[in-house]
């Protein structure tokens, strides 16, 4: 592969175009992910200087004048960022929407600390790439990224040898799925029969789903297998929100699937907390419609009696303050949180995969339901 900066390989990996590279680009990701090497969460010094770069921030933001009821694309300036003209550095002072400045949005910034994995993407970024990307957070999400696709790789994988028919897999709120099209990909190239395997990608944001779609047009493994359909076989991506009853993938709710990663998502959504950012902060909270609890009563509506489903926790941490400062609202969870939550929905004593600084990385067996 061409030596390539991390968010000009982001660019090339779902544009419709750089076929060659993108296939480059996934190989180099598996290699890292699926080769052995041990990947570590950012140690002491990092964490030190993480603090430094908090109390740098939190002297030199402020916030936006908003003029009349315009929306200007973000709320929240900064000097340093700016002068950066780094694209995650944008992502977090500007957002597409009003409703959207509490969230860390999906989209080609968000997805630049999964190309550090890879040495030669990492050898080949800036200062800038390393202090935004590569952080003590940036690392988590890394870890998050490759535990969650080893996870999803091996729970196919002891499907696929001990029962026989098709295994069925889901990727909610996906952002552009990334990590499911990574573990596809390795599942095909280690030969196993991708008739026997039905992926189905989902997110609410129609630019994520645009985004996954182009790269499965193109990738080797996925092209002649990549669908459109609701829920006809291969690998396919379509716009869902699990929360709406009326949304375009609101039928293939009442489908049952194998394995459902939900990572990245229980994060914004209240209950089973052990704190929040605005309980921390002493700001409003206000109530919420969309909540952990509905989430989890719909993934037990959609999982097999002996299903997997793979999520993460997100621990209260002094990296993640950075991110508070823009407006980035969390609710955070303790492992035990996460299990108390998952009990409810008949999901049992889960295996550890991965621990970060932030993040666990967890698979949860489905308990089949008590008869009568």
């Amino acid at each position: 592969m061409k030596q390539i900066r991390p968010m000009d390989a982001v660019v090339a990996l779902y544009s419709d175009s750089e076929h060659e590279l993108s296939e480059a680009i996934i190989a180099s990701l598996s290699r890292a992910i699926f080769g052995g090497e041990q990947f570590k969460p950012a140690g002491p010094a990092q964490i030190a200087i993480s603090r430094v770069s908090h109390r740098l921030l939190k002297w030199t933001t402020h916030c936006r004048k908003a003029k009349g009821e315009n929306y200007e694309g973000g709320a929240y300036d900064n000097p340093i960022l700016k002068r950066s003209g780094h694209p995650y550095a944008r992502a977090l002072l500007d957002s597409s929407c009003r409703e959207a400045e509490s969230l860390v949005e999906g989209g080609d910034p968000m997805n630049g600390p999964y190309m550090m994995i890879p040495p030669e993407i990492l050898k080949a970024g800036t200062t800038w790439d390393r202090l935004f990307l590569n952080s003590v957070q940036g690392r988590d999400v890394q870890l998050r990224f490759i535990w969650e696709t080893q996870a999803t790789y091996d729970a196919v994988k002891s499907r696929l040898k001990n029962e026989g028919g098709v295994v069925r897999l889901k990727a909610i709120a996906a952002g552009t799925g990334l990590s499911m099209i990574v573990a596809y990909d390795r599942l095909i190239r280690d030969g196993y029969d991708p008739a026997r395997i039905i992926v189905r990608i989902t997110d609410r944001e129609k630019s994520n789903i645009d985004k996954t779609n182009r790269i499965l047009a193109k990738l080797s493994s996925t092209r002649e297998r990549h669908s459109d359909a609701k829920f006809e076989g291969g690998i396919s991506a379509g716009i869902e929100d699990i929360f709406e009853e009326e949304s375009e993938g609101a039928p293939l709710l009442g489908a049952q699937y194998d394995v459902i990663t939900a990572v990245g998502i229980l994060e914004y959504l209240q209950g089973f907390t052990c704190g929040t950012t605005e309980r921390r902060l002493k700001l409003e909270q206000p109530v919420e419609a969309a909540t952990a609890q509905i989430l989890v009563a719909r993934l037990a509506g959609m999982t097999t009696d002996s299903a997997a489903l793979i999520v993460n926790t997100f621990r209260p941490h002094s990296s993640t303050r950075i991110l508070e400062l823009f407006g980035r609202r969390f609710d955070y969870r303790h492992r035990e949180n996460l299990s108390a939550l998952l009990a409810s929905a008949n999901f049992g004593t889960p295996r550890l995969v991965g621990s970060g600084n932030i993040y666990d990385v967890e698979v949860y067996e489905k308990r089949a339901s008590s008869p009568g």
